[in-house]
């Protein structure tokens, strides 16, 4: 018997909230040994701790969606377009993650590029690698990157790269 398309579809969603949940995990081990903050009021450890949590709630949304697809009721379906590569899309998302956090860190790449970069692809990563979904995920990632950068520096005072 074979799963459909949502069955592994849903199981690759799965897999991609665990690796999201890793890497979220990395994010929350590394900003514990930054220096607490001196002179701002958040600290150099805000911004991980804020991407941490971002991560797992959206994680958990998926996640719980994933599971809904599963407990729906079987009906014998037609696979035309099978996603075999569905568990490879949370290692991606993973790897994305830990290149976002060197190029911030490391490299000191400028926050609004790295963020919408970061976003442009987990977004693809997760929906489907086409043009389209390249030009919509890389404008949400700069509206997103725009809109944090804006909330940290006018209403928190806190300047992020």
């Amino acid at each position: 018997m074979s799963q459909s398309q949502t069955q592994r579809e849903a199981i690759g969603d799965l897999i991609c909230c665990a690796l999201v949940l890793i890497g979220s995990l990395i994010l929350f081990i590394g900003a514990s040994s930054l220096p607490p903050p001196r002179f701002e009021p958040l600290g150099s450890a805000a911004m991980p701790r804020i991407l941490g949590f971002l991560l797992v709630v959206l994680s958990a949304v998926v996640a719980l969606q994933a599971v809904a697809k599963l407990r729906q009721p079987k009906t014998p379906t037609v696979d035309i377009e099978a996603t075999p590569n569905s568990p490879y899309r949370g290692l991606i998302v993973l790897a994305a993650l830990i290149v976002y956090v060197f190029a911030l860190d490391v490299l000191q790449l400028p926050f609004l590029i790295a963020t919408t970069l970061f976003v442009t692809v987990t977004g693809t990563a997760m929906h489907r690698f086409a043009a389209r979904s390249i030009v919509i995920h890389g404008a949400l990632g700069l509206i997103i990157a725009v809109l944090i950068s804006t909330v940290f520096s006018r209403f928190l005072g806190i300047e992020i790269g």
